[in-house]
């Protein structure tokens, strides 16, 4: 008798615990874009729904606070409603990043979120997001938040503005070295 080994291609190639963390970060992600979509439509209550918060999630760098945390749904309420959007407004979410951790049930998610004003002319508004989510009884809720307003540089900067100094106008006494180091000058004595 010849016993023979069973192809690969019989056994299941899933491997249960890296589909389901890739299934949790589907998850995270797909709350974290809906409530980028549901801001953009001005609808704050479905955004809340959407991103699923706990009854003390941590709400941190809303303008409106003045850099003191939130807590709670009606903090992340506060906060959002703190939060300029031009509504009707189309949501990219263009960095999207999710990691997650089955062991401890956590995962997190960091995006810049653009506002691109689909009735007017004004220019995009930038939302940075961040957040860590909590896994419970199967069920991923919001436990932290930060949320601040993403800088953008001016589109353009005058020409006489940038500086003009050399380093032998340097009032500093001293000269660049390498990739722009500053290093004392010497005095030739």
């Amino acid at each position: 008798m010849k016993v023979e080994r069973t192809p690969r291609s019989f056994y299941t190639q899933r491997d249960p615990a890296r589909i389901d963390q890739q299934e949790a970060a589907s998850e995270i992600r797909a709350r974290v874009r809906n409530f980028a979509e549901e801001m953009g439509r001005g609808n704050r209550a479905r955004a809340m729904t959407a991103i699923n918060p706990t009854e003390d999630v941590l709400v941190i760098g809303s303008d409106a606070a003045g850099g003191v945390a939130r807590i709670g749904v009606r903090g992340l309420a506060a906060a959002l409603d703190s939060v300029p959007v031009p509504a009707p407004a189309v949501a990219r979410t263009p960095d999207l990043r999710v990691e997650v951790g089955l062991r401890e049930q956590t995962g997190w998610f960091s995006t810049p979120i653009q506002f691109i004003g689909a009735a007017s002319s004004a220019p995009d508004q930038w939302l940075r997001a961040s957040g860590v989510f909590s896994q419970d009884r199967g069920d991923w809720k919001l436990v932290q938040i930060h949320l601040s307003r993403a800088y953008v540089a001016p589109a353009t900067t005058r020409a006489d503005s940038a500086r003009r100094d050399t380093a032998a106008n340097d009032s500093t006494g001293r000269r660049p070295g390498p990739r722009g180091a500053r290093t004392p000058s010497r005095s030739r004595e």
